[in-house]
């Protein structure tokens, strides 16, 4: 298994930990916002969708997921999701992948966790790499992914369908030898 532990966030404002199913509805609501599903590929129809991505919902393997709440310090309340999909155990390399309620824009959470998440997927995963894609409309996302020290490798045309259409996405990695 590439993930046993999880990583710990000292950031002043939230906290990282197993979502579980009282996240399902928040996660909903801001997930199906105009303003969130506009640069992303999600859009699903109803809560029981994403109960597959609470922890122990699955069976584990080497090459299960792992999404992770981020959570409001104060009061545990859900405000992003972050974590790793398409994970390949015998290349050492798994997709990013993060998302934030609009309340929680701008207060660099999004960067933090996607850092934290990275440096640790190399060190405590043994990842050698960790992509990540966003869609070419997505400015923010691509932002966080090279404050993070990403690299854009290019646009991958009508790489993903985006509720039925083909999707332009640029294609990022982190290399465990990168800079932080």
């Amino acid at each position: 298994m590439i993930f046993t532990s999880l990583p710990v966030s000292s950031h002043a404002l939230v906290t990282l930990r197993a979502l579980t199913p009282a996240d399902i509805p928040v996660w909903f609501r801001y997930l199906t916002l105009p303003q969130v599903y506009e640069h992303t590929s999600w859009l699903p129809q109803s809560p029981s969708e994403l109960t597959g991505m609470v922890a122990g919902a699955e069976p584990s393997t080497p090459s299960s997921r792992l999404r992770l709440a981020i959570a409001l310090r104060t009061n545990d309340e859900l405000v992003g999701t972050a974590g790793f999909h398409t994970v390949a155990p015998e290349n050492r390399s798994a997709e990013i992948a993060y998302d934030l309620a609009p309340s929680a824009w701008g207060k660099g959470i999004a960067t933090y966790a996607c850092g934290l998440l990275t440096a640790w997927a190399h060190s405590d995963a043994g990842l050698n790499r960790v992509q990540a894609t966003a869609l070419e409309s997505n400015a923010r996302s691509r932002r966080v992914l090279e404050r993070c020290g990403f690299r854009c490798e290019g646009l991958l045309r009508g790489y993903r369908l985006v509720r039925g259409t083909p999707g332009n996405f640029f294609m990022y990695s982190h290399l465990s030898d990168d800079a932080p």
